[in-house]
Parts: structure tokens; C-alpha cells; sequence
């Protein structure tokens, strides 16, 4: 990874006048959805694991044994084996949440999960420095695999928001068996539905990795990304709001998302050596379109 960040460093003062590539803009594209899928996953161990009673967590219902449960108002866990097996106590709880998806359940929006999703719980959720470890086994959206392990520690709680601090190591594997290696450090602030704010995610930090074809790439979030949840229910899994700088290929380029305000899109405008081009990212496929050139 040392030389990867190296070849970053040296080549991005290279060629910035030049448009954009189709392997910049694929990299672009295959990133965006690889975060994407992940953020989706950490949300639905979130939520799952801030569905049972304190008692269910500490397991003293349970004797320690296998909980099933259920999570109310979110179509993600329809048709979702949800169940947990604690062995902590009420005052320290911790334990183990299994997400099963079998071998496929859509969702009513159309997305196809399928695998399962692990969520190691330590702590009171609602205390900070408490935290889950997520990881995979056979786990799949739309038929992109995803690998690895996400830790989200509790780092604030407030009466309208939550935040979180968010560290990934883990990869992306497309259909065709490429894949998309990534590990990142995040900030994510969990703003929660009020009478005065709609649900959404505030996302800042930085991430790295490789691309489909071992092209290193790197991440710096300038204006905080904002995901909202509004949007991801219409399947629109890229930020609506926010900017990033995204180097790859030895290429720096700015990707805006989106003014604050702006509605849900799937469109990135990217500005590659002063030139503005336009991304499409699709949501269930590799297939993706673009006005790049």
C-alpha cells in the first residue's frame, strides 16, 4: 500500500489537462457503488442492533441462548431472518446478531440481498465507546460480493443524532470476479427523523484502495457527504449532497454530489483538469453509462 500511495502522490501533477478516462470514470463508478453496498450494510447492522430491548441485548431474557427478532418499519428486512445470542450482562452487553438472507430475498424496492450479515456487539449502544464489528459470510447485493469488516464505534449521542466512527478494510468482488479493495476512515453522524429533520447520514474522512484493474486510488471528502434516507429508498445509493476529491491513475479529480438542498440523483458532475463531465452510476449492475468521452 506504501508504494501504491507513492505512485499517487508522484503521478497526480500528471497530464491534469486532459478529460477523463473511461478507466477513471469506470473507477469512479465501481468505487461509488462499492461504498455504497458497504454503507448499506453497516445501516442494516445499525438498525438492526438498535432494534431489540436492552434486556434481549444483555441476553437476560434469553439465558444466553438464540433470540429471534423482528425490526419494524424498514422493507430491507422483509422476509429477513433476523435472531441474536447474547453473553454479556444489562449493565455491559454483548453478543452476537445474525442477519440471514438465505439464498435471495427482494426487497420491495427490488434490491436482491442474499448471505449473511454478522454484527458483534460490545457496550450499551447508546453510550459512547461502545461498538459492533460487521463482517460477511457469502454476502451479496445485487451480485456484487462483499468482503471484510467494518468497526463502528460510538463516539457522541445527542437527542436529534448519533456519531459514529467508521473503519473499513474489505473489498467489493463484481460479477465477472474483478474486485475493489478499500479501507477507510470515516466519520458518520446518524441524523434522525424529527418534526424538523428527515432521516439522513453525514459522512466525512478519507479512503483507499485498488481498483478493478490494480490501479491504486485515494479519497479525501472536502464538504461532508450527505445520504439520505428518502433517496435510498428509491434505490438512489449515491450521496446527494457533498464533495470529494478522488485520485486515481495518478489523476485528481473533484466530484460533487450535489448543493445542499438538491434532490435524489444518480449523477455525478466531475471536473478532471478543468473540464466538467457527467456520471451516471447505476444501482443494480456493472452496466453504467456516462457522457465522459
Amino acid at each position: 500500500m506504501y508504494l501504491c500511495v507513492a505512485g499517487l502522490v508522484f503521478l497526480s501533477s500528471c497530464k491534469d489537462d486532459e478529460r477523463m478516462s473511461a478507466r477513471q470514470s469506470s473507477a469512479i463508478q465501481d468505487e461509488a457503488v462499492a461504498d455504497a453496498y458497504f454503507n448499506d450494510a453497516s445501516d442494516l447492522a445499525t438498525t438492526a442492533y438498535h432494534s431489540p430491548s436492552q434486556e434481549i441485548l444483555s441476553g437476560r431474557t434469553d439465558s444466553g441462548g438464540g433470540l429471534a427478532f423482528t425490526v419494524a418499519n424498514d422493507i430491507r428486512f422483509s422476509g429477513v431472518k433476523l435472531a441474536l445470542e447474547a453473553s454479556g450482562t444489562l449493565s455491559e452487553p454483548q453478543g452476537i446478531i445474525r442477519i440471514d438472507f438465505g439464498e435471495g430475498v427482494t426487497d420491495p424496492s427490488g434490491t436482491v440481498r442474499k448471505g449473511k450479515i454478522f454484527v458483534t456487539y460490545s457496550g450499551d449502544r447508546f453510550v459512547p465507546g461502545s461498538h459492533i464489528v460487521i463482517t460477511f459470510d457469502e454476502y451479496a447485493v445485487n451480485g456484487i460480493r462483499i468482503n471484510g469488516m467494518r468497526t463502528v464505534t460510538t463516539a457522541s449521542v445527542t437527542a436529534t443524532s448519533i456519531t459514529f466512527g467508521v473503519k473499513d478494510n474489505g473489498k467489493a468482488v463484481f460479477d465477472d470476479d474483478t474486485y475493489i479493495t478499500r479501507v477507510s476512515d470515516y466519520t458518520r453522524i446518524w441524523v434522525l427523523p424529527s418534526a424538523t429533520a428527515n432521516e439522513q447520514w453525514v459522512v466525512e474522512g478519507t479512503a483507499k484502495g485498488s481498483t478493478r484493474d490494480s490501479k491504486c486510488y485515494s479519497i479525501l471528502i472536502s464538504t461532508p457527504l450527505v445520504f439520505k434516507a428518502a433517496c435510498m429508498a428509491s434505490r438512489i445509493v449515491i450521496p446527494s449532497e457533498g464533495e470529494i476529491t478522488f485520485i486515481v491513475d495518478g489523476r485528481a479529480m473533484q466530484l460533487n454530489y450535489g448543493l445542499s438542498g438538491t434532490d435524489c440523483d444518480k449523477i455525478i458532475l466531475v471536473n478532471a483538469g478543468g473540464v466538467n463531465q457527467s456520471i451516471t452510476i447505476g444501482d443494480t449492475n456493472t452496466n453504467y453509462t456516462t457522457n465522459a468521452g
